[in-house]
């Protein structure tokens, strides 16, 4: 039988390496900090992160996967453009992911978790009224990320990880209010933190489908 090959210490540090490289290029990439369509070089990389050239080509290969970066084998390495025509279906794929996050996660939160929750969507309410678009998207994240890690189920963990930054990442400021109701997006969200004060976990996928821009019956009510 072939001889196991023992996990060395250096191979685990190499791995942890990769994640935080992919979290530091993520966020850069999130926060404007490398701008779309920027060209991405290795060396630049490595002289801005401190790190060797693998970790950081191991990182922009999952960063290409969820749709942060483009690439082309021997021509470019570059941050991706969100294209105006991908917002609604971005949207959308938004509200089948969270519907379904919120439907598992409401049931399963504590007091302390659903006053965050809810107090959360309340900033974020204000926020949209008063344009402070990037700190609305700050906040809508770390809800979310809490709320996927209060589901209970590893598998939908798993692809929110994947697709979350992705999808928000194809509807940038400018394409959200451009595109869509701010109206109707802060009366979603009024619904959506009302369901999870009741812990209405029906009610509150309802509303985060209509806040995502599904046609539900909860719009249609509405």
């Amino acid at each position: 039988m072939p001889v196991p090959v023992k996990k060395t210490e250096t191979a685990n540090q190499r791995v942890l390496l990769r994640d935080v490289v992919e979290e530091q290029l993520r966020t850069a990439i999130m926060d404007g900090t490398l701008e779309p369509g920027e060209t991405l070089h290795d060396k630049e990389l490595q002289d801005w992160l401190g790190v060797s050239r693998t970790p950081i080509r191991d990182a922009l290969n999952e960063l290409a996967r969820a749709g942060l970066v483009e690439m082309e084998p021997n021509r470019y390495t570059r941050v991706a453009t969100p294209r105006q025509e991908e917002a609604l279906e971005a949207m959308q794929t938004l509200g089948v992911l969270l519907g379904g996050v919120v439907r598992l996660a409401v049931p399963r939160l504590d007091k302390k978790a659903r006053i965050k929750a809810v107090e959360d969507l309340r900033r974020v309410q204000n926020d949209l009224e008063t344009g402070k678009l990037m700190h609305a998207r700050d906040t809508i994240l770390k809800m979310w990320e809490r709320l996927s890690q209060n589901t209970g189920n590893s598998l939908l963990q798993s692809v929110y990880q994947d697709a979350m930054a992705g999808l928000f990442f194809k509807v940038p400021p400018e394409f959200f209010v451009e595109l869509f109701d701010q109206e109707e997006i802060r009366r979603e969200m009024g619904r959506l933190a009302d369901a999870i004060e009741a812990n209405d976990a029906i009610a509150s996928e309802l509303a985060t489908e209509a806040l995502y821009q599904l046609p539900s019956g909860a719009r249609s009510a509405a």
